[in-house]
């Protein structure tokens, strides 16, 4: 008996980016059909960095208005504040992240993206929206701000917060959360922390060090580069971008050498702290 095959033209005949399209629509459709109310009025964000706050043992993201007058915390998991760090000092993922896959699939099947609004508080949680356009025709799909955050930075498009939630913001320097932060500018060199994804990655032990998220203007085998990781300064280990800038603060009158990994080797490189340095 040998064994059936379905028709060929069952097979072609399937077409899996229009079917994830119309299941896109529909869930939009049904989600967002009973009510339509009238967006309250809001104002345009910008991610201004993202740390960890000690108190409540969390990632955070700080958003804040484009005067620098006012900023809003919102605290989010472990994984999306890594592809929200990731993706402002531009670090590509060794393999695409959720969200990536998400711009690609969106692109893929015609769905454009408009903007994000974070809308709402419901107790200790926010919520979102993310304004999508398809066909022509506007959507908007419920969403995580993190989630909402992460897109929006990889579609280069703009952040909102409803006007409502924005008014109770405090000025940055009133905040109450003390996020550590996650990345540092020094002497032109952005740094970052590792996560346990780019330590693997690299092939470190642990996540112990710092990555050279951008090297700056200098260049050459004798100068930090892109990619590089950071493991010690003169010859202490380096565990986070806090303990990085403070073992440079001691070495603020001479160039600081520092143990680097690059592509799997060690090797030295000096660092000079400029004179406008904090």
């Amino acid at each position: 008996m040998t064994r059936r095959q379905l028709p060929q033209t069952h097979a072609r005949a399937f077409n899996w980016p229009c079917a994830l399209a119309v299941l896109l629509g529909i869930l939009v459709v049904s989600c967002h059909a009973v009510s339509r109310v009238k967006e309250e009025e809001s104002v345009q964000v910008e991610v201004r960095h993202v740390g960890f706050d000690q108190l409540s043992n969390s990632p955070v993201v700080i958003l804040q208005d484009q005067e620098g007058k006012k900023a809003i915390p919102i605290w989010v998991g472990a994984f999306e504040a890594q592809a929200i760090a990731l993706e402002l000092q531009g670090v590509p993922p060794p393999r695409p992240l959720t969200h990536d896959l998400m711009k690609n699939i969106l692109e893929q099947v015609g769905i454009g993206f408009e903007k994000v609004v974070v809308s709402e508080l419901k107790g200790n949680t926010y919520y979102a929206r993310i304004h999508l356009t398809a066909a022509g025709k506007p959507l908007q799909v419920d969403s995580r701000p993190s989630d909402a955050i992460a897109l929006a930075l990889r579609f280069h498009r703009p952040i909102f917060v409803a006007k409502g939630l924005f008014d109770t913001a405090l000025a940055p320097e009133t905040r109450e959360a003390h996020p550590e932060p996650t990345s540092t500018k020094i002497s032109g060199v952005t740094v970052q922390n590792l996560t346990a994804e780019l330590a693997a990655y690299f092939n470190l032990q642990g996540t112990d060090g710092v990555l050279v998220a951008d090297s700056g203007t200098e260049t050459g085998a004798d100068h930090l580069q892109r990619g590089d990781v950071i493991m010690a300064v003169e010859g202490d280990a380096v565990h986070d971008v806090t303990d990085f800038r403070t073992k440079l603060d001691k070495e603020k009158d001479h160039p600081a050498t520092l143990r680097v990994q690059r592509e799997g080797k060690e090797l030295s490189v000096h660092l000079m702290l400029t004179n406008d340095e904090p």
